[in-house]
């Protein structure tokens, strides 16, 4: 718990503000109220979703400080440990904001469901695994970063050609590309946390 106290306040703060930003943006820069349900998928699938790249690819981030990880080495808590608690704090305010967004936009009177709600967290945490793991694999955050932001392009010129990983499905009524997006997301952050264990060895 004060593993997780001490992560929170350290690493994560900064990219948790950084979200809120960016949602507070989006208003702005898309409409955001009176939606039909697959226009109301526009902003969450095209700008909400983002926040996932800003929260999870940064969780090997602290460590890429080569006195920094020697330090937490050298603590009786694994490093490992540490890579779960951020992950697992990291979803949990994933979730926790694209909830509040769409108790938002419903209030402005569109018609967000639960499920464009969890589509918008799949493709969040989708996003957000690419960057993860190509951090883990380069050891670069910044390199993590842009993996999952050439995809968000690729997916504007190719479209549905991408088919069970077009991100913008639920635009076009839509919903099972986001079980295969939350399923691979789900196992290259289960691959990235594997090989910074394994480079740990």
């Amino acid at each position: 718990m004060e593993a997780a106290k001490i992560n929170l306040k350290h690493n994560a703060l900064f990219s948790i503000a950084v979200s809120v930003v960016l949602l507070v943006l989006v208003p702005f820069i898309v409409g955001t109220a009176n939606l039909d349900r697959q226009t109301a998928a526009v902003p969450l699938e095209m700008f909400v979703s983002l926040i996932g790249i800003v929260l999870l690819t940064s969780v090997f981030s602290p460590e890429q400080n080569g006195e920094l990880d020697d330090l937490v080495s050298s603590k009786f808590i694994s490093t490992t440990r540490i890579y779960l608690i951020r992950t697992g704090y990291s979803v949990l305010a994933l979730a926790l904001l694209i909830s509040l967004f769409s108790v938002y936009m419903v209030i402005r009177n569109c018609d967000v469901t639960p499920l464009l709600a969890v589509g918008t967290l799949s493709d969040a945490i989708f996003l957000g695994s690419l960057g993860m793991f190509t951090s883990a694999v380069c050891g670069s955050t910044v390199v993590g970063y842009m993996t999952p932001i050439f995809f968000y392009m690729l997916n504007y010129g190719m479209g549905s050609k991408l088919k069970a990983f077009y991100l913008f499905s639920m635009t076009v009524g839509k919903f099972e590309p986001k079980l295969w997006m939350l399923a691979a997301g789900i196992l290259l952050m289960g691959a990235a946390l594997l090989l910074k264990r394994i480079r740990k060895r």
